[in-house]
């Protein structure tokens, strides 16, 4: 199974915590502008979960349950869902394949 975190640039960073692998990452450029960042990850324990951490001091840290992520059954489907999340008729926005971090 796999999910789709976000990260959105100077709001919050979502990070994976046991029993969830980073599998691909895309950058979000909107109007060539970079606005988030999007993980791919293999969940291989029922009982993870993922940390959203604010951005800028004093941000806070909240533990998010996996219950609450929508779920793939494959990584073509996550990221055949990434591709639908960026598809807005004409507007400038794409994903470009980033290392993982």
């Amino acid at each position: 199974m796999y999910i789709i975190l976000t990260s959105k640039l100077g709001e919050y960073d979502a990070r994976p915590g046991q029993g969830i692998a980073p599998v691909e990452c895309y950058e979000y450029f909107f109007y060539g502008r970079k606005k988030a960042d999007f993980t791919i990850a293999e969940v291989t324990a029922d009982q993870g979960r993922v940390s959203i951490v604010e951005t800028g001091e004093g941000g806070q840290t909240n533990s998010v349950p996996l219950k609450f992520f929508e779920h793939f059954d494959t990584l073509e489907a996550a990221r055949a869902e990434l591709e639908q999340l960026v598809t807005f008729g004409s507007i400038d926005a794409r994903l470009e394949r980033a290392p993982l971090h």
